[in-house]
């Protein structure tokens, strides 16, 4: 309590208060430091490249110094050549592999990496240049390849601290570029929700549109179905079906007719082609008709007559015992024909056929002739139409509103990698604020 009476309580730190950038103004501070990085670097390594211009152009000297030089030991003659020759070829290898490299006026990131290309390359050429053509060369020339070799210590170090201060900028830069490009990003997902947006305002108008198109041609619709002059169409189409089923049942009738009789037929025929009984030929032709088509007998007069004909002579076989059959059964297919014969029944069907078809054809060209039925075509089909339209706008819709939020989700993962980013290149805490 003394203590505390005398010195008080003591306060807490305050908490660090986060810095709040806009998305503009960490794109500025960003591109800033991106030029102060490459500037920096720029000003560093162009002094190691004017050291290792230096460098390089006391190795060139002791170079063409080693070329002139004169052996320090004596030497057989093999070796001597093999000395020699190494030399040439050191010589040559190290000055072609330490090409010069100018110093930069502006440097990009990609000039960076260029050159830290050329310097490695540098260093591994002139390392294989040693150690291939050394060996000789030490044995009679030693003094001045060891002063060759230092100047190559001498140059490999300053490539070394050109590398170390590339890699650092480079990975510095990635680090800057990477908010940059997520900055990129950023706008184009909001471009991309703007742009959907949009697209969504117009369908929806267009929905608009095409609902009140829809009600509009679908109150025509039940207006002409509803309409006095309509419901005569109607009656006039439900007339024309009972023509339909009426001819059916005629010609179903005509048929029967014939092929009731077709057993007793078919046996006439056997005769016929057994050459047991005569006929001529266009007979021949009616008998094979009313077997394989009868309803074909009823399409002119002229069959009729020679059907009928034809039938007559079939009554004189069954009457007469020429065409084999039971008792019961030929007297049945006798009484079918005669009431054919005796009733006129297959002009009288062809008659009605004759009508029933031109009244069909009757209310087939009054159908034809009204634009009632057009209308009503014309309106289903505009109306399916639109109908189809307005399915297609919606789901479109709904597609933009789906895009949207993934893409508000994905502004909203973009901003917090952002402020991530940005703390760690900045060295401060980073809110920002949008």
């Amino acid at each position: 309590m003394f203590f505390k009476r005398i010195f008080g309580k003591k306060k807490a730190p305050e908490p660090i208060q986060p810095e709040k950038l806009s998305i503009d103004s960490l794109e500025e501070r960003v591109n800033k430091l991106k030029r102060e990085k490459l500037a920096g670097a720029q000003s560093r390594l162009n002094a190691t490249l004017d050291r290792l211009s230096e460098e390089r152009g006391a190795l060139l000297k002791e170079l063409k110094t080693l070329s002139g030089a004169e052996p320090t030991e004596e030497a057989y003659p093999g070796l001597r050549t093999a000395a020699f020759e190494a030399r040439r070829l050191l010589a040559d290898k190290l000055t072609r592999a330490t090409t010069h490299i100018q110093r930069g006026g502006e440097f990009s990131t990609d000039d960076l990496t260029t050159l830290d290309g050329k310097l490695t390359k540098m260093v591994n050429l002139t390392t294989d240049a040693i150690a291939t053509h050394s060996r000789y060369v030490r044995a009679l020339f030693g003094p001045r390849l060891n002063t060759i070799e230092l100047r190559l210590r001498q140059l490999h170090r300053l490539v070394r601290e050109a590398h170390t201060l590339i890699e650092g900028t480079l990975g510095e830069m990635r680090s800057l570029e990477s908010i940059s490009s997520k900055i990129s990003s950023r706008r184009e997902l909001l471009h991309r929700i703007e742009s959907m947006q949009t697209d969504a305002k117009s369908l929806e108008s267009q929905v608009g549109v095409l609902e009140k198109l829809i009600e509009n041609e679908s109150n025509q619709l039940t207006r002409l179905v509803n309409s006095e002059e309509f419901k005569g169409f109607d009656a006039s189409g439900r007339e024309l079906e009972r023509i339909e089923r009426e001819i059916a049942r005629v010609r179903s009738d005509a048929s029967s007719a014939i092929s009731g009789l077709s057993r007793p037929l078919r046996k006439m025929e056997k005769l016929v082609r057994a050459g047991e009984y005569q006929m001529d030929r266009e007979m021949v032709k009616v008998l094979e008709l009313c077997i394989e088509n009868p309803l074909e007998v009823l399409s002119s007069d002229e069959k009729i007559t020679s059907t009928d004909a034809l039938l007559q002579k079939m009554i004189e076989l069954l009457d007469g015992g020429k065409i084999s059959m039971g008792d019961r059964e030929r007297k049945k297919r006798m009484e079918l024909a005669r009431e054919l014969l005796e009733e006129k029944k297959l002009l009288k069907l062809k008659e009605r056929l004759t009508h029933l078809h031109a009244r069909r054809e009757t209310q087939k060209r009054a159908r034809e002739q009204t634009s009632l039925l057009k209308q009503k075509a014309e309106l289903e089909s505009s109306i399916e139409k639109y109908k189809s339209d307005l399915k297609r706008a919606r789901a479109t819709i709904e597609e933009f509103h789906r895009e949207s939020q993934r893409a508000e989700k994905d502004i909203d993962k973009n901003l917090r990698e952002l402020e991530k980013l940005a703390t760690e290149v900045i060295g401060a805490t980073v809110e920002l604020t949008s």
